[in-house]
């Protein structure tokens, strides 16, 4: 007899009766195997529907935090907003989160639509099953559920490290901005404006002291006749020859030109056995110049690094 076959002396009942009827009679009748089949239609399903509501979840807190960052990188390149000397760091660890983040979102957003494909596929695939009373767990079209289940984990894993690195370069930043304010708040700091009215002489000890405060050891402190380009020599611990020629202006945009360098550069190592050639001003280099010290191996020091080193009290990075 069919389930929806009504017996004879049955009482016509309600539509709600009638199905719930139908129901316990299937129920009955099912063997193991269907009601196998059907917890894992049930359980295979609901694994679709949780991975498809966390892959959306995360896409949408990354696509928070990366609309959070691309608005913090306008601001920080924004020339009319009021700057800090943390402005090039944050801009820089802002520029790699955001990076991160947009592989990340991309990969969310195909995420989502392979498992909406997926729990649709697995929904198909597992009624099929069960009304051919076949047993086949996981289903076939359930693998892809594992690999997004994967996929997820490796995506959080790299959101949270990327997050993670992002805060300790902002910490760092933070530490370093505090450091600065206490040495410019020092009798140690002093400003480019008190450095173009120093004398050559001047001008010369104080990258002397700066050296020497880096934990060099000074072994020319100024230049004089017949120093041979060699304004200040020092020494470090690990066998560094720091030959420095300093280049004081007191016009802010006058340059210092290649001539000069190649100049330097004839006598630095030849004659004073530099391990590290260093040029200093407290204004700028041409382009040419630079390109020269590049060429030659030697640093250059203008007004920005200068009032990094002389200024805020960070060491010198030699080259």
């Amino acid at each position: 007899m069919s389930l929806l076959e009504p017996s004879a002396d049955s009482v016509r009942p309600s539509p709600e009766h009638a199905v719930r009827r139908v129901l316990e009679l299937a129920l009955e009748q099912a063997t193991s195997a269907d009601l196998e089949a059907a917890f894992a239609w049930m359980t295979e399903g609901r694994l679709a529907d949780e991975l498809l509501a966390d892959w959306r979840g995360l896409g949408e807190e990354m696509k928070a935090e990366l609309t959070r960052c691309q608005n913090a990188i306008r601001t920080l390149k924004d020339v009319t907003a009021p700057q800090d000397t943390m402005r090039y760091g944050r801009c820089a660890a802002e520029m790699i989160l955001e990076s991160d983040l947009k592989g990340l979102v991309s990969l969310a957003d195909k995420a989502v639509q392979w498992c909406e494909q997926a729990r649709h596929d697995v929904i198909t695939d597992l009624g099929r099953l069960i009304r051919e009373r076949r047993t086949q767990f996981p289903s076939a079209k359930a693998a892809p559920l594992g690999e997004l289940l994967e996929e997820l984990r490796q995506a959080r894993a790299r959101y949270a490290c990327s997050l993670e690195t992002y805060r300790e370069e902002l910490q760092q930043l933070s530490a370093e901005e505090q450091q600065r304010q206490e040495y410019l708040r020092s009798s140690d700091s002093i400003s480019l404006h008190r450095i173009r009215n120093l004398s050559d002489r001047q001008f010369e000890l104080l990258i002397a002291s700066l050296l020497e405060r880096d934990g060099y050891e000074v072994q020319r402190a100024h230049g004089g006749a017949g120093d041979r380009g060699a304004d200040v020599i020092a020494t470090g611990g690990n066998g560094e020859r720091i030959v420095v020629q300093c280049k004081l202006r007191r016009t802010p945009s006058a340059k210092i030109g290649s001539p000069e360098v190649q100049m330097f550069n004839g006598t630095a190592r030849p004659d004073h056995r530099a391990t590290h050639p260093l040029m200093v001003t407290n204004t700028r280099f041409t382009q040419d110049a630079e390109a020269a010290a590049a060429r030659y191996g030697i640093t250059l020091v203008d007004s920005t690094a200068l009032r990094t080193w002389a200024t805020f009290g960070k060491p010198l990075e030699l080259g």
